[in-house]
């Protein structure tokens, strides 16, 4: 259903030049501040025009164009020009006969423009499988309920477009495909807000595709010399860059599109209008759910590229069909100011659901997947450079929703967390790291702990640990399909280690960091070093002072000692035979407060396999504990 203001129903009525019997679907695409174009197919190739105004009874001007016999169908266009921004319009298509009914939408915002939201739709994969229709129609009539709800009758004044992530129809060689399952579907949107398509592997690159794709004014004019013209391109709304790619196979890893890539993000981080980076392709580098469908090829051509440059936000992709949301780790060591990148899987738009099945992978950086069909809504504050998203679901065909999936946000202008400071290891099996709770404006979504053997070197490390407050990963089944948070009740301030990661008696040091739900990390902590004995630590009661039992006992070759100070002390650690004889003296000097441990090795200079003990001497305190030296192989010693 399209809705207006019913006053707005009333004076359609009243407008004599609108025939209502007409059955033209406008399609809006690539909007500019003074440009748009419209679109539409009709049989009468007559003339081609439209009328529009900026009020509803007076569509006093008058542009014509063109049609276009795209494999039998007559696609008919109209570029309008000279528009006033950020304005609405009212227009009406006019093919001899034809005509479409009277429609409105607004230009886009100039740069500068204070107050102003830009904001847009996101899905993809709305195609049919093959003979399976979707619920697409379905769909975009959600889509425009839930924006009327949210910004009223004339919610078409506060959306900019809708982005699609490719997979339009089964397949691109097929005209009658494209009326059928795209346009016509879409129509309750396209005739008030523009649509643009990253191509999806299922359009072929077929010249049908991009004759219906008016994306010329988008094209750089050095790739529109090559045969990669309109396969890529970007453009700007209000300070908010749209760079749209190519992840098809013969074109993704193209130098054409690399070098493109590198040039258009290289002028939106030096140009002060830019504000965020969006970026759109269909294919994904990992799905969770349909793992036939990654592509190690967007990870090289496309994330490698992302990471270095600080105002890329959001990598939105279908192919699977279904809703991931996860986000990719900044590696590029000269931001100074470091955030990750969110990726963001929309392709439930209407093709038949990719499911859950026994091949679907937990992947890491990937925080949430959910097999329903869903939309996202992005809202942009152009002043302070931020954005608020919105999944929205529609649910499953057994299982139907309506409501909000998932948000997420980011705000350039938000500081990093503080940084944490990394607690002192007590125990040994299993080695526990922690660090304070993390300190900031955001809530915590990730920690990350890293433990090497080098002091102060991470590039080798010994163990890196990412983990996240939420892993949502399967659902619960039928009938309720609740979604399952494999890390619910998680601490993200500890980590548990197990002894089997390290060696015995080996020095190591670890430090840990916090990322924040704006995706911003805190600075490292300060490294805390550690000896790994196998004991664990003692958390003193009433003693001032403790010895520990040796680890490994029985041994062969050596043996680590623990002791704990409550206060200053002098103090003696000595090893005895079973006759009493002094065999080591292993300590003997004054010691500041706090946990120790030393190594007593069997080596030839002491006596031979059998009982030993060691005592440790400190003010009025003595400690005996008993060891065992099995049989010792001095060979495996040296």
């Amino acid at each position: 259903m399209r809705t207006f203001l019913i006053t707005e129903l009333f004076l359609l009525s009243l407008v004599g030049t609108i025939d209502l019997q007409a059955q033209v679907n406008p399609y809006l695409q690539t909007p500019t501040p003074t440009s748009i174009y419209i679109c539409w197919h009709s049989n009468d190739t007559s003339f081609t025009k439209v009328r529009y105004g900026l009020a509803l009874t007076s569509l006093n001007q008058v542009q014509t164009g063109s049609f276009q016999n795209i494999g039998g169908k007559h696609w008919h266009t109209v570029k309008l020009t000279g528009l006033t921004p950020d304005t609405r319009y009212y227009y009406r298509c006019i093919s001899g006969s034809d005509s479409s009914e009277v429609y409105p939408f607004r230009s886009e915002p100039l740069p500068g423009t204070a107050g102003r939201h830009i904001r847009f739709v996101i899905f993809g994969d709305s195609r049919y499988n093959d003979t399976i229709p979707s619920n697409l129609g379905e769909l975009c009539q959600n889509v425009q309920q839930t924006l009327q709800t949210k910004y009223g009758t004339t919610w078409y004044d506060s959306v900019n477009l809708v982005m699609h992530t490719g997979d339009i129809v089964w397949t691109g060689r097929d005209i009658a495909r494209f009326q059928t399952e795209y346009f016509t579907k879409i129509a309750n949107l396209s005739c008030s807000l523009p649509f643009m398509v990253a191509i999806g592997n299922h359009e072929h690159e077929s010249a049908f595709y991009f004759d219906y794709m008016k994306y010329e004014d988008f094209t750089d004019s050095a790739v529109a010399a090559t045969p990669y013209n309109e396969r890529f391109y970007s453009f700007e709304i209000a300070g908010c860059k749209f760079v749209v790619l190519n992840s098809n196979e013969k074109i993704i890893g193209a130098p054409t599109q690399k070098t493109w890539l590198n040039k258009v993000l290289t002028e939106s981080d030096a140009d002060p209008g830019t504000n965020l980076v969006f970026t759109f392709a269909h294919h994904p580098w990992h799905t969770e759910i349909w793992t036939e469908g990654n592509n190690d090829s967007v990870d090289i051509s496309f994330y490698r590229e992302f990471v270095k440059f600080y105002k890329m936000v959001q990598y939105s992709y279908g192919h699977a069909h279904d809703f991931e949301r996860g986000a990719i780790i900044d590696t590029n060591s000269q931001n100074t100011v470091m955030h990750d990148f969110r990726t963001v899987l929309a392709g439930g738009g209407g093709a038949e659901l990719t499911r859950y099945f026994s091949g679907s992978v937990d992947y890491p950086e990937i925080q949430e997947t959910v097999d329903d069909y869903n939309y996202v809504i992005m809202d942009i504050n152009v002043d302070d450079k931020s954005y608020v998203a919105e999944a929205h679901t529609l649910g499953k065909p057994e299982h139907p929703l309506n409501q909000t999936l998932a948000t997420w946000h980011f705000r350039m202008n938000q500081p990093a967390p503080g940084k944490p400071v990394a607690s002192l290891v007590n125990t040994a099996n299993p080695v526990v790291l922690s660090a304070t709770t993390m300190t900031g404006a955001d809530s915590c979504m990730s920690s990350r702990f890293q433990i090497t053997a080098t002091q102060g070197s991470y590039t080798t490390t010994v163990l890196d640990k990412i983990r996240d407050r939420e892993d949502i990963f399967e659902n619960t089944g039928s009938p309720d399909f609740i979604p399952i948070n494999q890390n619910a009740g998680i601490d993200l301030t500890k980590l548990e280690v197990p002894a089997s990661v390290f060696v015995l008696g080996t020095h190591y040091w670890y430090r840990a960091r916090y990322r924040d739900d704006n995706l911003k990390w805190s600075p490292w902590s300060d490294e805390v070093g550690f000896l790994f004995t196998g004991i664990n630590n003692v958390n003193f009661n009433s003693e001032d002072f403790n010895l520990s039992q040796n680890a490994p006992n029985p041994f062969n070759s050596s043996t680590v000692i623990g002791y704990q100070l409550k206060t200053r002390a002098f103090v003696t650690i000595k090893v005895f035979d079973q006759l009493g004889i002094e065999v080591a003296s292993l300590v003997n000097e004054e010691k500041q407060p706090g946990n120790y441990t030393v190594i007593f090795p069997a080596t030839p200079l002491h006596q031979s396999s059998g009982i030993y003990f060691v005592q440790m001497k400190c003010d009025n305190f003595v400690q005996t504990r008993k060891m065992v030296i099995s049989e010792v192989s001095f060979q495996e010693i040296r």
